[in-house]
């Protein structure tokens, strides 16, 4: 489970995957999903803008949200289920990201890779000086593939 880091709200990251591998509905069902999803306005948080070190360039925290999910899950071969950049107006000053877990993970090592990718991506998206107290700060929690409880 993911949650936004300003409503708090959780998102079902499973439940997207899950949507994504189901095969179109036919007949009674697509036109009951259209008549519904029709009338519904799309409802998206804005997100918030950060700095970068060009004072003419800021980029969205949606973003790089994205990116580290998708970095990360590559580099560490875990899905990512939590991703929350800390921080006040268009300063961020920490991440935390929530991981899968696996038996017989060596989470530390895990771990280590994880932070290593979380930095090349801050550097990458917001340059090296707005990155670096952000990238002093990054907590990685682990989640149990079958409890789905967060790991002390």
């Amino acid at each position: 489970m993911t949650y936004d880091d300003i409503d708090g709200e959780p998102t079902d990251i499973w439940l997207v995957d899950a949507s994504r591998r189901l095969d179109e509905p036919s007949g009674d069902v697509a036109r009951l999903i259209s008549s519904i999803t029709t009338g519904l306005p799309r409802v998206r948080r804005p997100g918030r803008d950060l700095d970068t070190d060009d004072a003419h360039i800021r980029v969205n925290d949606r973003v790089i949200k994205q990116l580290l999910a998708t970095r990360v899950r590559a580099a560490s071969g875990r899905l990512v289920v939590h991703v929350q950049l800390h921080g006040d107006d268009g300063d961020l000053a920490g991440v935390t990201i929530g991981l899968i877990a696996r038996y017989r993970d060596d989470l530390h090592a895990r771990a280590d890779t994880v932070r290593d990718t979380v930095r090349t991506v801050i550097e990458s998206c917001l340059g090296p000086a707005r990155a670096a107290e952000a990238g002093a700060d990054i907590h990685v929690r682990w989640q149990d593939v079958y409890t789905l409880e967060w790991l002390q």
